[in-house]
């Protein structure tokens, strides 16, 4: 990966909303906002051909129902790895990386106090601003959003300017560093809903990296029973046993699927999660599905990848796959979890923005779970 140092002037994407002139409304002319000299910030941005530019950028302008957050820590997601190094999603040069993140409001536009949000109020964002017009939106499935807005700040910066209703507020008193990982923890609890795991509920999952072990601490406090980790990684599977799992399974060196049936005294288990996103993972767990039980595919899998089904095989199962994206309705869910999630075990190490070349690196080699950058 090579680095690229800087200054881009206009490659991300930065939101350039326009304020309203209405003095009731805290406005004022536009064309003397925008003789203003802009403020810079650091922040990363993917370049394409696996190029990362940390470099300078204008501060947003704090639009009418804008905040502007002074960013504290944002986690490293797998998806970011994705974009910068498997070029996921088409994102243009200039896209802004990084998205699970925490801060401190620093300062509120016009419109923005009337949600009950104030300077010096600590929140977490979410990366999506949907329309609330179209019809996904209006039938409660805003993920689906058939004009949302991705991301429209990196998370790998000094600052934010976010709409307001990505804004959450959180406890005057939070660790923001726990905090960062309210995103990933609304991804993985999409999933756990989907697949209905009831309390007493045999539970696989495969791949517990940052996302899985997450995954694991959710399913453990909902009452998932036997629950059993799958990782080629050592320490991830030792991590995985300090967190609560009733035992793990080293794909590299075990058949996994008739590991699982020998665990499971040859029923199999009744949720199988796959959270690595490899597809080398994806066929062993058809095969370990108790009758009646669901197989999960949460991870992010390569855009040409075709899933492998003997459908005879699933229907005499009877059994189920799903799938699970996003949903914004579950922020104020996982807030409220944050507190009884095992942190000390989640976050694995925390490194400074000016080294965010090597806190890919170091995603890279699957040591981590979850790598949170100082902003």
């Amino acid at each position: 990966m090579r680095t690229i140092i800087g200054h881009v002037a206009s490659c991300f994407d930065i939101e350039r909303t326009i304020f309203y002139s209405s003095p009731a409304l805290g406005g004022e002319n536009i064309k003397k906002r925008r003789a203003r000299t802009m403020a810079k910030m650091k922040a990363a941005l993917y370049m394409k051909n696996q190029q990362l530019a940390l470099t300078e950028v204008d501060i947003p302008e704090v639009g009418f129902e804008k905040v502007k957050l002074r960013i504290k820590y944002c986690a490293l997601c797998a998806t970011d790895f994705h974009v910068l190094f498997h070029d996921l999603f088409n994102r243009p040069a200039g896209f802004g990386l990084g998205h699970e993140l925490s801060g401190i409001i620093e300062e509120l536009g016009p419109g923005a106090a009337r949600y009950g949000l104030q300077v010096g109020d600590k929140v977490v964002a979410f990366p999506l601003i949907f329309c609330g017009r179209c019809a996904f939106c209006k039938r409660g499935q805003t993920q689906y959003c058939i004009d949302k807005q991705a991301a429209r700040f990196p998370g790998f910066a000094e600052y934010a300017v976010c709409d307001v209703s990505q804004v959450y507020k959180i406890p005057h008193d939070a660790d923001l560093k726990s905090y960062a990982l309210v995103e990933p923890m609304t991804c993985a609890m999409r999933c756990i809903d989907n697949a209905d795991i009831e309390i007493g509920k045999t539970v696989a999952i495969s791949g517990v990296g940052g996302i899985g072990l997450i995954m694991l601490n959710l399913i453990l406090l909902r009452g998932g029973a036997q629950v059993t980790a799958i990782d080629p990684v050592p320490v991830k599977r030792e991590t995985a046993l300090q967190m609560g799992a009733a035992q793990v399974i080293d794909p590299t060196t075990e058949d996994v699927a008739a590991r699982a049936m020998e665990l499971t005294d040859g029923r199999g288990f009744d949720v199988v999660i796959e959270a690595s996103g490899a597809a080398a993972a994806v066929p062993a767990c058809l095969k370990m599905l108790a009758h009646c039980g669901t197989v999960a595919y949460f991870g992010v899998y390569p855009m040409d990848y075709e899933l492998p089904v003997n459908l005879f095989d699933l229907y005499n199962k009877e059994g189920r796959i799903v799938t699970a994206f996003v949903n914004k309705d579950i922020v104020p869910r996982a807030i409220q979890l944050v507190p009884r999630m095992s942190m000390d075990l989640l976050i694995g190490k925390v490194m400074p923005l000016d080294e965010i070349e090597q806190a890919f690196a170091e995603f890279k080699k699957s040591i981590y779970p979850k790598i949170v950058i100082t902003c």
